[in-house]
């Protein structure tokens, strides 16, 4: 079932038509709705989630439940905002209105790289291939956050409006002109295969708690997994050092997604909440028992807490850490609206409540799509340093074929990745690892095939282009020619159903070639047969046989030689030996 909130809660939970066993968020709860109201509350046992399919409580590795957090209320306005009163309409406009007609839609390359987006063959392989996420089982379904149409919308907006915001422009890069659609599509399949890797693929706008140390994950992982620390990456640019956000330690997040393909009992979302005492320890997760301990137990940079740790991954490109969330709200959100009165979502503050992304009145799958591609714009696509950049490398790249050279020093893709998952380029430009290095190069040739880009490159393309030659005739149908061995016979046996004619010799001493039709070899005496049926049986006996060895040389227009020998076999059957003779040469 479908509720008409985005968000669900106690309150809203029965409001809306449908299944009479509904899930809260988390999915442990489910209520039963009667009449628009809550009957009664239940609770799964240990180990199993309410499946919406089933209308039960199933397993949780093979539980599908997507069900969101509404966010908490922000603090009610103390005085309603009031604007001037609405003046009535003048009696006659002021300005007269332009007889000019609308000028014409422009078809230039943005219209020309959405146009051929829209094809419904483009549209069902990416549905089919990319906006999927899978399972415990590694059962495939379909996305329910990312689906094709939001994708298109949010690109669309994001490569023809962009952001403007502090006198910068901000536009994904779709080509600037038709003859280089390609560079276009290569920036999109980068793009998405960061986002496959990240998000799609489990379906959740909320990075999911996925770091085990020592075979348990640490509940302080949403300070920061795979090394980082995600509340102490502040934007170190100094013209950027404003837009951090400030940590506040006495911030409460739960994480509004759940995890629905890892394996045995996965782990609760992340959380953020302030230490009661000394003694207040996050602890961790045992997978295998299903069960938490408040015992301490530190993430890879030794947390044992999570006061402050509110900045974990959210969006489609789960957009985390101090900066780049801070970032958001500096040139999208409430700091842009509220400092220079701009701000594609100007009521967001994204730093004092950075779960709106995921889930809040306003969050949806455009806000999701959105503000990954503006973290894309701002950190990849516009990523120059020392002697790479990454619009030059992406030009170079689809220049030379779509692969890289065999010297290469940075493969496009593994380097695009590090500049994703590290903001450097080089091998040796930071402490941190690339995680998923190989998934995000393998999504990314996945998403170029779908566009029909390539098929597998495997080498640099040629330097001149190879000349188109007319096309090759269709092959006539095949002449059968046969020469006989050396017969030992005064006269030779019948066959049935093969009528021989030509120069067929009767005996070894007057043998004479074939007139017509030149052998294929110097040392073969084609003899031209004629395959006809037999006559059919007219007292139901059973299809005549030979057991005479039937043994020749068949042999094609194009002096392709095909022996074969038949015995003992009906007519039909020798026919169809033949015929596959033929075609397997």
């Amino acid at each position: 079932f479908t509720l008409a909130a985005e968000c669900v809660s106690p309150a809203n939970v029965c409001s809306s038509w449908g299944d009479p066993f509904r899930p809260l968020p988390g999915c442990k709860e489910y209520v039963q709705c009667e009449r628009g109201a809550i009957k009664f509350f239940n609770t799964c046992m240990d180990g199993t989630l309410f499946d919406v399919y089933v209308q039960a409580c199933n397993w949780d590795y093979d539980t599908f439940c997507d069900i969101e957090t509404c966010a908490p209320s922000m603090k009610p306005t103390l005085h309603p905002t009031t604007g001037p009163p609405t003046a009535f309409p003048s009696a006659a406009p002021s300005v007269s209105p332009s007889s000019s007609p609308t000028p014409e839609p422009s078809f230039g390359p943005t219209y020309n790289f959405f146009y051929s987006m829209e094809a419904n063959t483009m549209k069902w392989a990416f549905q089919d291939t990319v906006l999927v996420a899978y399972n415990a089982n590694g059962i495939k379904f379909p996305s329910t956050r990312y689906t094709y149409d939001g994708m298109i919308t949010a690109v669309e907006e994001m490569a023809s409006a962009g952001i403007q915001s502090d006198g910068r422009d901000f536009r994904f890069y779709v080509g600037n002109e038709e003859s280089n659609l390609q560079y276009g599509r290569t920036n999109l399949a980068a793009f998405l295969a960061m986002a496959m890797t990240e998000s799609i693929l489990y379906d959740t706008c909320d990075e999911l708690n996925e770091a085990q140390v020592a075979g348990k994950y640490a509940i302080s992982n949403s300070c920061g997994q795979h090394g980082r620390s995600y509340q102490d990456e502040v934007c170190t640019n100094p013209a950027e050092a404003i837009m951090s956000c400030d940590v506040d330690v006495n911030m409460v997040v739960v994480s509004s997604s759940t995890s629905i393909n890892q394996g045995g009992r996965p782990p609760p979302p992340l959380s953020c909440r302030p230490k009661a005492d000394w003694s207040d320890y996050a602890g961790y997760w045992d997978s295998r028992t299903g069960q938490a301990s408040t015992n301490p137990y530190a993430n890879t940079l030794g947390r044992i807490d999570t006061e402050g740790c509110c900045f974990w991954g959210r969006g489609v490109l789960l957009t985390r850490g101090v900066c780049n969330i801070g970032r958001l709200n500096y040139y999208l959100g409430k700091r842009a609206h509220d400092e220079r009165g701009e701000g594609r979502f100007p009521t967001i503050d994204f730093c004092k409540d950075p779960e709106a992304t995921c889930a809040s009145d306003s969050s949806t799958e455009t806000m999701r799509w959105i503000t990954g591609l503006f973290d894309w714009i701002y950190r990849v696509q516009s990523y120059e340093a020392d002697s790479w950049s990454y619009m030059k490398a992406l030009r170079k790249f689809v220049d030379n074929g779509f692969v890289d050279d065999d010297d290469e020093r940075y493969p496009f893709i593994d380097t695009v990745s590090s500049v994703f998952v590290r903001d450097c380029h080089d091998i040796k430009c930071s402490n941190l690892q690339v995680t998923k290095k190989d998934a995000r190069r393998f999504n990314f040739y996945k998403v170029m095939e779908i566009m029909k880009m390539t098929d597998k490159p495997t080498r640099k393309p040629t330097q001149n282009p190879t000349a188109f030659n007319e096309p090759t005739p269709a092959p006539s149908k095949p002449k059968i020619e046969i020469k006989p061995p050396p017969p030992v016979w005064s006269q030779p046996p019948p066959i049935p159903g093969v009528t021989l004619t030509g120069n067929l010799p009767s005996t070894t001493d007057n043998i004479s070639p074939a007139s017509t039709n030149p052998s294929p070899t110097s040392d073969i005496n084609p003899v031209v047969v004629n395959l006809t049926p037999p006559a059919p049986s007219t007292n139901n006996e059973e299809p005549q046989q030979s057991d005479v060895p039937f043994e020749g040389l068949i042999v094609l227009n194009d002096n392709a030689a095909c022996s074969c020998s038949i015995t003992g076999v009906a007519w039909s059957l020798s026919i169809a030996i033949a015929i596959a003779c033929i075609v397997l040469n």
